[in-house]
Parts: structure tokens; C-alpha cells; sequence
């Protein structure tokens, strides 16, 4: 068996915890299996933004979930967590190293640690950021998204990505990087995996209707539309609120529930638009913003939701992510409606596990929510078969098969040492590394001459 030191992201579902994300489930997806298949594991987790304590004297504390003993760092400043990486690393012993999710292996790949290194790229960072700057309207925080893709890929050995699209994405970039050579070229650095249904979801009852904590808000024969998590960049805000007004004119029973919200530290712009819209559009008493609540709370929706909603625009980020929420509403059979685009919304239509709408089609949109309430049987025996297959398809241990071949014996990826190759490499990675967005451009009269000697330094 193998000692792995873990870099995830947190929080993990502790009870009383409200801010998560998908990335925090992710962190879980990777660690139970390697802990069932009985590997010494030490997991550090980091925090998203909302769920830091800057201020605390000690940026490492004890946690503990489902009977693991693990330490949950309290900041996201690089400064503080790379020396307590580095004792850990120390004190461990670890045989290799693993990241889950871009910051933690950003982190990793900061170390001078020579460990094998597994970085797990869920999401394709590149288009996060380029979705981000369209709706912030500004590109200057788009080089900060670049020099964190290019560090990972440059130190990792082995990667996964969220989705295959994205795995095709990275192999660009690494050849583009100099990763790529004679050595390595017959097999792909780039394992997918996509979004397990996190476990407790799979035993959830069905029993749709209103959940308690919500009777005094919503009527007891009201049908719930459910949307679970945050409201990210890459959803079309306008085609949301324009589908559910469409379908609250069609069945008065319908209302709106919403868990999660703005996205703190990363883009809250949709969240405001949302709330815009919705005041002015919507009919009032019909849609409900909980905010981020407790992991119970969320759980006993996805019990009584009618139906669950994703609504996407037509971005890049679409084309190459995932849906956590998609996955795990599938795995606790709730019906589903979505927008196309992303892979998990060609898997429900390619097997008609739910109702997948063209992207930016309002009134497809509203029908599907209103037939949901309209023909509640047939929506459920549908939801039903989803979710065996969702159970089967998205197991961890199905999608983690190949790391779990190499966590058993870790190893460093083939690389050749021949000039050509690693001149790109050494000239990208500095260029990854500098504090400045890019570095300044030489002056007029030297820009031939450094033309020049780039061309032959690269070959």
C-alpha cells in the first residue's frame, strides 16, 4: 500500500457546514476510495473563499469526517500554507503527492518536492477564467488563470480532468508546453473523470412535496423547482428567469427554490443579475433564495424537489465543464431538466434520463418545468431509471480506475532530457512563474535581437 499526502479542497460536509462547492465534494471523491483500498493517506484541505479564517493564529487545525482524521488548513494565502505542506511532507513520508482541484495543485507544484505528482484538473481553468472576464466585463485577472494552468501542467506527472473534452484541451496544452515528446507520446497523460454522485445522495427517499423547514413559506400542494449550488459565470441568468416565468404563467403551482447564491471571491455578477431580474420579472412569493444552508437542508430538498433545474449560456466553459449538481440530483432521483452543452447533458439525453433543452430557448425551458408538475408519474418512473444508471456510471470507484492503478504504484511520467524539449519547457515555465502578468516587452531596439535568440533557443 502506498502513503499519499492529499491536497484537496474543503470544506468537507462536517456538520455545520453551509458554504461548499463542488470542488469540496470532489476532494471526498478521490480520498474514500484510496482509504477503502487501504492506503496511508493524509489529507490537508484548503478552503473556498468564504469558508477562510485569515486572522487565526494556527492555519492548520484537526478535523475530522465520516471517522477520518485529517487537518483542514484555515487560509488561502500561499505564504502560510506551503511551509506547513512542506513539514508535512517531512514528518509523512509520503511516496507521492496529490492534488484535487487547480489551487491545491497549484500548491503542490510550488514545492521543490521531486514526488510523483497527480494533479487533478476539475474544470478547465482556461475557460473558468475567459467566462469570468465576459461577465465581469474586464480581462486584467485573465494572465493569474493562465500562469496557474501552465505551473501544473508543467511539474505534474499524471492529470484527470472533469470531462473528455477538457482532457483533449490539456493534451494541446502540454504539447504546447514542451510535456510532450518521443517518451510519453503512445499513452495519454490525461485520465477523465468525471463527477462521481457523491454517496449519500444514492440512499436518499423520494418523497416529493415541501420540506418542513419551508412550510411556512410555500404551500403544501406547491411543486418544487430546485436549483442546488452557486450561480456560476457560466449561466445565462436571462433564460432562467425568462423559463420559469414562462412556466409559472403555465402551472401556478410551481414555485422556486433556490440553495447556494453568489459565488464569493470569484464572480458574484450572475447572483446580481438573478436578483434583478427575478424582482422585476417574477411574480412574487414564488421564487425562494435560501442562501448557502445546511447540508441536511439541501439534502431533504433534493428528497421533495419535483424537479431539478440547469440552466447554462452558450460559453466555452459550457462546452468543456461539468454539473455536480446535475450528477448528484441524477444519483437521488429527482427528474432533471437542463440546457445542452455540457457532456453530463448529452449522457441524459443520449440515454432520455431527463429533458435537455436547446441553449438559450426560453420557451423549451418553461414547457419542460410546467409538464414536470403536469405529469408528475411519468416524470418519476423516468427519474427512477436515471438513477441506477447515474449510480452505476458515476461510481467513484468506476471513475477513478485508473488513478487507483497508479496510486497503488506511484510513478513519474516519461519525460525526455533532449534540448529541444526542454528549452520549451524551462523558457514556459518562467514565463509561468514571474509575479508580473507577463513579463514587459524589451525595448524597441532589442526586440531583433531577442527574436533571435529565441528562435534558436526553441530550435
Amino acid at each position: 500500500m502506498s502513503r499519499l499526502l492529499v491536497l484537496g479542497t474543503g470544506p468537507l460536509l462536517e456538520e455545520g457546514t453551509t458554504v461548499m462547492s463542488g470542488q469540496c465534494l470532489r476532494t471526498w471523491h478521490f480520498c474514500r476510495p484510496l482509504i477503502e483500498a487501504g492506503h496511508r493517506v493524509r489529507l490537508l484541505t484548503v478552503p473556498i473563499p468564504g469558508a477562510t479564517d485569515e486572522d487565526a493564529t494556527n492555519p492548520l487545525v484537526d478535523a475530522s469526517y465520516e471517522g477520518f482524521d485529517y487537518g483542514r488548513l484555515l487560509t488561502n494565502n500561499q505564504d502560510r500554507i506551503l511551509p506547513v505542506l512542506e513539514q508535512t511532507i517531512r514528518d509523512f513520508g509520503p511516496e507521492a503527492l496529490v492534488g484535487v482541484n487547480q489551487w491545491p495543485s497549484w500548491l503542490l507544484a510550488k514545492l521543490n518536492a521531486k514526488l510523483p505528482l497527480w494533479a487533478d484538473l476539475n474544470g478547465w481553468t482556461l475557460a473558468e477564467g475567459l467566462v469570468r472576464a465576459a461577465s465581469i466585463g474586464s480581462d486584467d485577472d485573465y494572465p493569474h488563470f493562465w500562469r496557474m494552468e501552465s505551473l501544473v501542467a508543467l511539474r505534474a506527472d499524471y492529470f484527470s480532468t472533469v470531462s473528455e473534452r477538457q482532457a483533449w484541451a490539456l493534451e494541446g496544452e502540454l504539447a504546447l508546453l514542451g510535456r510532450l515528446d518521443r517518451t510519453n507520446a503512445p499513452q495519454s497523460l490525461a485520465a477523465v473523470v468525471p463527477n462521481a454522485v457523491y454517496p449519500v445522495y444514492t440512499t436518499l427517499p423520494r418523497n416529493p412535496g415541501v420540506p418542513g423547514f419551508l412550510s411556512d413559506r410555500i404551500p403544501s400542494d406547491a411543486a418544487i423547482i430546485l436549483w442546488s449550488g452557486g450561480f456560476n459565470s457560466w449561466t445565462n441568468i436571462d433564460l432562467l428567469v425568462e423559463g420559469l416565468r414562462l412556466a409559472f404563467e403555465r402551472n401556478p403551482k410551481l414555485h422556486f427554490v433556490a440553495t447556494g447564491g453568489p459565488v464569493i471571491g470569484h464572480d458574484e455578477a450572475p447572483w446580481r443579475r438573478y436578483e434583478q431580474l427575478a424582482a422585476e420579472r417574477l411574480p412574487a412569493g414564488r421564487c425562494h433564495a435560501l442562501g448557502w444552508v445546511d447540508f441536511p437542508q439541501v439534502l431533504e430538498l433534493h428528497v421533495c424537489a419535483t424537479v431539478g433545474l440547469n440552466v447554462d449560456g452558450e460559453n466555452i466553459e459550457t462546452r468543456f465543464g461539468a454539473r455536480n449538481r446535475l450528477t448528484n440530483m441524477l444519483g437521488a432521483g429527482v427528474p432533471v431538466v437542463t440546457t445542452r452543452g455540457t457532456e453530463i447533458a448529452d449522457w441524459i439525453a443520449r440515454g432520455g434520463h431527463g429533458v435537455v433543452v436547446p441553449l438559450g430557448d426560453a420557451k423549451a425551458l418553461g414547457e419542460a418545468l410546467a409538464d414536470s408538475a403536469a405529469n408528475r408519474d411519468q416524470w418519476a418512473e423516468r427519474a427512477r431509471r436515471a438513477r441506477q444508471a447515474a449510480c452505476d456510471e458515476f461510481s467513484a470507484a468506476r471513475t477513478l480506475a485508473r488513478f487507483l492503478d497508479w496510486a497503488a504504484s506511484p510513478r513519474h511520467a516519461p519525460q525526455s532530457d533532449a534540448a529541444p524539449v526542454r528549452r520549451i519547457r524551462e523558457w514556459m515555465g518562467a514565463q509561468a512563474a514571474n509575479p508580473l502578468p507577463f513579463p514587459p516587452p524589451p525595448p524597441d531596439t532589442l526586440r531583433r535581437k531577442v527574436a533571435r535568440r529565441l528562435r534558436r533557443l526553441l530550435g
